[in-house]
């Protein structure tokens, strides 16, 4: 065991003395990453807020009222209102600092109490296109809305405003209640008018309404990205036996007291550990760079190291059939390659056609891919969990004996 180890300590001094290559690796899908998921985060489609500059040459009730309508919560989160004279208004909307200029005329009031015509003034933002008409549906809907309550209580607005301009002690309260019966009888007529409304929402629920988190694109994206770079960077640390095999250092080792399966454990637990400090460095930097909430870490390690375990057994099995690096290399590559696309990491499995479906099942990269997205649910992947395991303990076997009759040929 002491000297699995001392081999262990002296590969990851070689490693630190030249990271660049799993640098790269590892920044590579931390780099897709970004940007696959900038390209395609779900955004909210809001949009900003609408400003509006009013001149208020009325400053009386009708004037107010539409001041208090912008002032409703739900209009404050579409419009900003900004209150201005003529001057200023004209100049501001000549620079394009708002989407629109409303004035409201001299006496408005005063005509809406007289039934009346008057008119707004509205001046729209020529540069831009949307948001000035979404201004210009608003005052047409409110002109409606308030030429139809003028048109219709127009004895009673009338009757109100003289009362406004008497003295309180002349104010009779008999003559008062006729317009008041009258009110009532047309407010009752609109309520059977319009309650209840002929066409009306019927909300139905199945099931027990649950809550779900936001989306975060970025992690849904990492996981696949991350395991296809995590086979090659573990593929370079077991080609070590053919780099060591070549330039005769596996050699010198033989003739110490360390034996060909001592040797074969140590390159084995060697790649195992350091594929699974490289991915913790992914998974911290998921966190920090993309706010990806992984869910039970201590189910992540445990499923980290399980994956390690059986890429690492793999590579070394694999290597047990070349007689040297380089036709490692040529055909690792490809392995990574026709495992990713078919596994999902680069597209999703289910965008696949369907005759390809039962290929992802042989791949290492959709069992982690759905080991993952089970424990960001809170749920331990213990179905992938324990197909890695299993396989990955028959790929070391296997991999032990070839690598053995390898070495000591």
């Amino acid at each position: 065991m002491r000297r699995i180890l001392l081999i262990f300590k002296n590969d990851v001094k070689r490693r630190l003395k030249s990271p660049y290559a799993v640098l790269v690796l590892l920044l590579i899908p931390i780099a897709m990453t970004g940007i696959i998921g900038a390209i395609f985060s779900p955004s909210e489609n809001k949009l900003p807020k609408i400003n509006v500059l009013v001149v208020d040459k009325d400053k009386n009730i009708a004037s107010k009222f539409l001041l208090g309508a912008f002032d409703s919560p739900q209009l404050k989160e579409m419009f900003q209102v900004s209150i201005v004279d003529e001057t200023e208004g004209k100049r501001l909307i000549s620079k394009g600092n708002a989407s629109a200029l409303i004035v409201i005329p001299e006496k408005f009031s005063d005509r809406l109490i007289k039934a009346e015509k008057s008119e707004f003034l509205l001046i729209k933002n020529p540069s831009q296109q949307f948001l000035p008409n979404i201004v210009e549906e608003f005052m047409t809907t409110f002109s409606v809305i308030i030429s139809g309550i003028v048109q219709v209580f127009e004895p009673e607005i009338k009757a109100v405003d003289r009362l406004l301009n008497i003295p309180l002690e002349q104010v009779s309260i008999a003559a008062m209640t006729p317009f008041l019966e009258q009110s009532k009888s047309k407010i009752v007529t609109l309520k059977n008018y319009l309650s209840p409304l002929l066409i009306q929402l019927k909300e139905e629920v199945t099931g027990k309404k649950k809550e779900e988190p936001g989306l975060n694109i970025f992690s849904v994206v990492l996981p696949g990205m991350s395991i296809m770079f995590l086979l090659f960077i573990i593929e370079i640390f077991l080609r070590d036996i053919l780099a060591e095999r070549e330039d005769g250092k596996l050699q010198r080792m033989m003739f110490a007291p360390l034996r060909a399966m001592e040797f074969v454990f140590a390159r084995i637990i060697s790649g195992w550990m350091m594929g699974i400090c490289v991915y913790l460095v992914t998974i911290l930097l998921g966190i920090l760079l993309f706010d990806i909430s992984w869910g039970n870490y201590l189910y992540l390690f445990l499923f980290t190291a399980v994956t390690c375990f059986w890429i690492a057994s793999f590579f070394a099995l694999l290597n047990s059939f070349f007689r040297n690096r380089n036709q490692a290399g040529a055909f690792s590559a490809p392995i990574i390659l026709v495992f990713s696309a078919f596994g999902g990491s680069i597209l999703p499995v289910n965008q696949l056609p369907e005759a390809f479906h039962w290929i992802s099942l042989i791949t290492l990269n959709q069992w982690f891919i759905r080991g993952v997205d089970q424990i960001r649910s809170g749920i331990f992947p213990s179905i992938s969990f324990g197909v890695l395991l299993l396989s990955g303990m028959l790929l070391f076997l296997f991999a032990s004996q070839f690598l053995k009759k390898r070495i000591t040929v």
